[in-house]
């Protein structure tokens, strides 16, 4: 297949997940889908206006990079960004996908400027879950997002495979079949809504300019992780935290790599 089919075929495949108003039945199939001017301007000015507030107040001079995942902030965020997924449209688009009852499972951002500029490898978000697969994360851009600042590509209906039995880099080359990458250009107020089993990554940021991304997971309100209602009610009422997964295991494998290091520390006289 010669480059110029490939990239008529990607545009094809860009055009298909994309327009301004949420196609289910597309998504179904993709698993990806980009909603264009998804936030209400007002809105949208407000969200960066707080965070242009908050990146100068406690981010620009330095933060805290978590080396187990550089792009995710570990500050916490102001009120007006932390209750982001509460705006009306998240709960208009999620019950398109799991009906009416919506909770939510998580909300960060995960952001490229200079201190965490670097790619991240190609991987799905199943397999670093807990509590039932049936989830999806909207990516909202509160910055424009090119591949020179870190957009993030997608390997449009991979969510097919599920939950592949292990975390880490995949290799896409170890499948006989193959799925298209397309790697969207996103404008501020555009958001991308994807599967958490469909296989994403990142390049780096060559251009400087900052990638700014809210990261919030939705999942239906019958699982027992959801840390809050957005739609409906609830469909469940037992309840769990996913946070320090560890604690619910007496043996397991993080816990042997646990031990297994240790045990290679104190071999070498490291602390």
């Amino acid at each position: 297949m010669t480059l110029a089919v490939v990239n008529e075929q990607t545009q094809d495949v860009l055009q298909r997940i994309s327009g301004e108003q949420f196609l289910p039945e597309v998504f179904r199939e993709t698993g990806v889908f980009v909603v264009r001017n998804a936030i209400a301007p007002d809105l949208l000015a407000q969200w960066q206006h707080e965070w242009d507030r908050f990146y100068d107040a406690k981010l620009r001079a330095g933060r805290n990079v978590s080396q187990a995942n550089p792009v995710s902030l570990t500050e916490e965020l102001p009120q007006k960004l932390l209750e982001m997924y509460r705006a009306p449209v998240y709960a208009a688009t999620l019950s398109r996908i799991f009906g009416p009852d919506v909770a939510l499972y998580n909300h960060r951002f995960v952001i490229k400027d200079a201190f965490s500029p670097n790619k991240v490898f190609l991987h799905q978000d199943s397999c670093y879950h807990l509590g039932n697969l049936n989830k999806c994360s909207i990516f909202t851009a509160l910055s424009r997002v090119d591949e020179d600042n870190g957009a993030m590509s997608f390997y449009v209906g991979s969510h097919k495979l599920g939950y592949l039995g292990d975390a880490g880099e995949i290799n896409p080359d170890s499948f006989n079949i193959q799925f298209v990458k397309v790697t969207p250009i996103l404008n501020p107020g555009d958001f991308v809504v994807m599967h958490s089993s469909t296989w994403h990554e990142s390049g780096p940021n060559v251009s400087g300019v900052h990638r700014i991304l809210a990261d919030t997971i939705f999942q239906p309100a019958d699982d027992p992780t959801g840390k809050e209602l957005i739609a409906g009610e609830w469909k469940t009422d037992i309840f769990y935290s996913p946070l320090n997964c560890i604690q619910y295991f007496a043996n397991s494998r993080v816990l042997k790599i646990i031990k297994y290091e240790k045990v290679m520390r104190e071999q070498a006289g490291t602390p």
